[in-house]
């Protein structure tokens, strides 16, 4: 009876001894099952999965950032970057590399809710020059901003106190240099005619400035529903001025192409009227091709956009001859223009358009010089 009683009181002694030196959670994962202890493993290999995957949300969420931000910022580099709090950091540093501890700064896409409408809104009123016309209650404002020689000038057209029958339209430009005043298009052209409705956001016409010189731009106006009297602003003919200088020493102006061209061709011709007649023939026919569209109809037009209609090839022609000091004149007939050309006292007709082709008719020989002399000898 001892020996067991005593192998008792050494058990309790022990397990009390382990309880005092062994925490009890210990001792559970200790002598947890091992079945259990397999779970853990996966707890743990699906606990770290998912963490990989919210590291790729936050990696995307950051790719989209600086995919926003070079679409909403012009001339903005990718290193120029910003930490969480705004301030620029420098490439490289735990800001820059993503290593901060502070929250992510937003999606762009997410902080600039709403503002497309102010950027739109302070495009449209931001403008270097207007002109304004008002009647009965309603003014029309036309807008723009300076462009380079050569590309399109927009105008912005806008109405207010006006109906939704307010309209407008683009007159055909003028061309002035000091040298005379000419139509830079045909003004018979439906491009010309149309009115566009303005609504609530206007209208935008668009022009391309060729020369330097001034331009004059007239817009018109109408605003009127004989149908609907309590909407009738009785707006018929209403106009606004537009006036564009451009001084741009790579396009000259059409006085200055054609005093070059003709100081140019009293250098490489003998200085008689038949020669230097003959001359400036060639170097017209050199400038342009014929405008099928019919819209082209100026000196403007032939020596700065390279196409236009007879009237184009008569008006280049004229104002070589005037600066060359040799006398012509103007002939019209049949909806078709050409010059007359006084060549040692005799008259003759020239009409550049009709020589103006690619046919070759004549083999080896220079048609256009051909025909040119035919005209001259007539």
């Amino acid at each position: 009876m001892k020996r067991p009683l005593y192998y008792l009181l050494c058990a309790i002694a022990c397990t009390s001894m382990v309880g005092a030196t062994m925490p009890m959670a210990a001792i559970a994962e200790a002598i947890q099952p091992q079945e259990t202890a397999e779970q853990q493993a996966r707890a743990d290999a699906t606990n770290s999965d998912a963490n990989k995957a919210k590291d790729a949300t936050n990696t995307n969420t950051t790719a989209d950032t600086v995919e926003d931000s070079t679409a909403t910022t012009t001339g903005t580099s990718a290193t120029n970057t910003e930490s969480a709090n705004g301030t620029p950091t420098t490439p490289g540093t735990a800001a820059a590399t993503g290593t901060a501890t502070t929250t992510p700064t937003p999606s762009l896409r997410t902080q600039a809710a709403g503002t497309p409408e102010a950027i739109t809104t302070a495009a449209a009123t931001a403008h270097t020059h207007t002109a304004t016309a008002s009647q009965n209650g309603v003014t029309f404002t036309v807008s723009w901003n300076d462009a380079p020689a050569g590309t399109a000038t927009t105008f912005h057209v806008t109405q207010a106190g006006g109906s939704s029958q307010a309209k407008a339209r683009m007159d055909v430009p003028t061309y002035w240099d000091g040298g005379g005043q000419e139509s830079v298009c045909d003004p018979s052209r439906p491009a010309w005619a149309g009115y566009y409705s303005l609504g609530t956001t206007g209208h935008h016409f668009t022009f391309d400035f060729t020369a330097s010189g001034t331009y004059r731009i007239h817009f018109y106006f109408m605003d009127n529903d004989r149908n609907d009297p309590q909407n009738d602003k009785g707006i018929y003919y209403l106009r606004a001025t537009a006036e564009v200088t451009v001084n741009d020493a790579a396009r000259p102006s059409v006085t200055q192409i054609v005093n070059d061209a003709v100081a140019r061709c009293r250098q490489e011709t003998d200085g008689s009227e038949y020669d230097m007649a003959l001359w400036l023939h060639d170097w017209t026919l050199d400038q342009l091709e014929y405008d099928h569209s019919l819209n082209w109809c100026s000196a403007e037009s032939g020596l700065t956009r390279h196409q236009g209609t007879c009237e184009s090839y008569q008006r280049i022609y004229a104002k070589l001859l005037d600066a060359a000091g040799i006398a012509n004149g103007r002939i019209t007939g049949n909806g078709h223009t050409w010059n007359s050309v006084k060549i040692d006292g005799k008259w003759c007709q020239m009409d550049l358009t009709w020589d103006d082709t690619s046919d070759n008719w004549h083999g080896e020989l220079d048609q256009r010089q051909t025909l040119a002399m035919g005209d001259l000898l007539k």
